[in-house]
């Protein structure tokens, strides 16, 4: 009976990318993954991952962090995030690098250990955002020699580019679609930006993150935040 309902939640749905060295949360996290709907291919190592993710499209990542060099983290975030536009689970002990982690591209942090529950709930929440049509602009638009590609979700100026995830891009085209005017957090989810749990505290955590990258760039708008107003994409 367990195994019929297992299948039944399986199906093919959708297929997770686990990295994971420590053998035993492999195998936890792989249980997890398969109850949260997906088919789950697992490898130990990040750079085992890249490849894979270069060769199939995956609709879920997941990497369990079991040794955590410091300078290489956010270096492999990044990576990931050039190579999918899955969403991004990090299961880690390191609690004191979450905001880092989810600044660097990370869509959803789990803690270690981890409660099955916990873990299940956070996986399917990511599945379910990335499932949510894109808050796209349009397709392609030009705004005072910005170049903003929805299907790439890509800007470019003066012949630079930054790329954003999910959720960053609905945040843009949020603050895009409003241009010089504030914003507040409660205006904001309600104009459909969802990041799962803890929603306001992860609004400012992605408006730095959006800001990070915008500045990159120089462009010709400033991400503004005034305390009791909210954020505020000035193009003047």
């Amino acid at each position: 009976m367990i195994a019929d309902q297992r299948s039944a939640i399986v199906g093919d749905r959708c297929h997770a990318l686990l990295i994971e060295s420590d053998a035993p949360y492999r195998v936890a996290i792989e249980a997890c993954i398969r109850l949260a709907g997906c088919r789950v291919e697992a490898v130990l190592d990040p750079d085992l991952a890249f490849p894979i993710l270069e060769r199939q499209r995956f609709d879920l990542v997941v990497w369990g962090i079991s040794t955590r060099p410091p300078n290489r983290r956010g270096e492999v975030i990044s990576e990931l995030r050039l190579r999918t536009e899955a969403p991004l689970v990090l299961v880690d002990a390191g609690l004191e690098m979450a905001q880092l982690d989810l600044e660097a591209g990370a869509d959803q942090w789990v803690p270690k250990p981890f409660v099955p529950g916990a873990l299940i709930g956070s996986l399917r929440a990511a599945l379910r955002k990335a499932a949510s049509p894109d808050m796209d602009v349009v397709s392609s638009v030009e705004l005072k020699g910005m170049v903003l590609d929805g299907r790439r979700r890509m800007l470019t100026f003066t012949g630079r580019q930054v790329a954003f995830t999910r959720q960053e891009w609905t945040l843009l085209s949020i603050l895009v679609s409003h241009p010089n005017r504030f914003l507040s957090a409660r205006e904001i989810l309600a104009l459909g930006w969802r990041a799962g749990e803890h929603e306001p505290d992860q609004l400012r955590t992605y408006v730095r993150r959006l800001r990070t990258k915008l500045d990159r760039l120089d462009p010709p708008c400033h991400l503004l935040s005034k305390h009791g107003q909210g954020y505020c994409l000035d193009f003047n």
